[in-house]
């Protein structure tokens, strides 16, 4: 069935918009895809992109997400996360499109013990921080039929992230030194699809600021230790190594981290009816889904 461009996937080869792109399918949804050979810097080429194209919804899964690289290239940083958004933006409301961006627990300066919530003020520590908080500035002022989700530390089956990282390093590594004193929430990225599908189909006109992630809060290290024994549960890994637990102080970084930036992820429970679980069984549907992605072993 040839799909219905209803909704335009920007970003659609990146971890979430891979992920998207298979939660759309599924449920039958109709949609059109772009990615680099569309580069949202330039209003030219997503006007030429949507033309003729029947929009109700825009995407955007498009990010400059080079953490500490964004220190030394602010400029393409702010390009892509904060001029990128507003030329979406524009063109959504031209459109009168509803558009779904994506922003980050970066934005706060996690300095405080309680979760943030969305009227928290923010405070970015880094250049990539303060490129995404730009990119929402700019939305906010352009496009009111916006929904805009702040997450944290995304991970999922597709791409680059931390869980598959450590997987890679329980491979090949003798030894892993993993950092104790950055507190978070994993957000999986199968059921992140899953709600923003849920609210693509419902129609919501409950437009504005969410927070979301998993239930739960950890540090970089608990995560490790979670994914080695759930890994070696399903087979993933061989042999369990030495995970060491070492303050940020031993693995300097070129951008600063916010050390306790937890999300508060109850108006999207309440407004959105989005699911939220805790971060655990998510992990544990993880592996369950890199299974079938992979199939039955030899």
């Amino acid at each position: 069935m040839s799909p219905v461009p209803g909704i335009w996937l920007v970003g659609a080869a990146g971890m979430l918009g891979r992920q998207l792109a298979a939660e759309f399918t599924g449920r039958g949804f109709g949609f059109i895809t772009s990615d680099r050979e569309v580069d949202i810097r330039s209003p030219r080429e997503l006007e030429d992109f949507a033309r003729g194209a029947r929009l109700g919804w825009i995407v955007n899964c498009a990010a400059y997400t080079a953490v500490d690289k964004a220190e030394d290239e602010p400029e393409l940083a702010s390009a892509v996360n904060a001029a990128g958004v507003e030329n979406l933006a524009r063109l959504a409301s031209g459109l009168g499109a509803r558009l779904v961006h994506f922003s980050t627990d970066y934005v706060f300066a996690g300095d405080r013990p309680e979760p943030y919530r969305e009227e928290d003020m923010p405070r970015p520590l880094s250049r990539y921080g303060w490129s995404k908080r730009q990119g929402e500035v700019r939305l906010a002022a352009l496009h009111d039929r916006h929904f805009l989700l702040r997450i944290s530390w995304l991970y999922g089956v597709y791409g680059e992230n931390f869980v598959n990282t450590m997987l890679k390093i329980f491979r090949e590594k003798e030894r892993a030194r993993v950092i104790s004193d950055q507190f978070g929430s994993p957000t999986y990225a199968a059921v992140l699809a899953a709600n923003i599908a849920g609210l693509i189909a419902s129609g919501s006109e409950r437009y504005g600021v969410y927070h979301y992630c998993d239930r739960g809060a950890i540090s970089w290290f608990d995560f490790a230790a979670a994914i080695m024994d759930l890994a070696l549960a399903a087979g993933a890994i061989e042999k369990r190594i030495p995970l060491e637990a070492i303050p940020t102080s031993a693995y300097p970084a070129r951008a600063p981290r916010p050390a306790r930036a937890l999300l508060d992820s109850g108006k999207a429970e309440r407004e959105l009816g989005f699911q939220v679980r805790g971060w655990r069984s998510n992990l544990e549907e993880f592996f369950r889904e890199r299974s079938r992605l992979e199939g039955p072993r030899p």
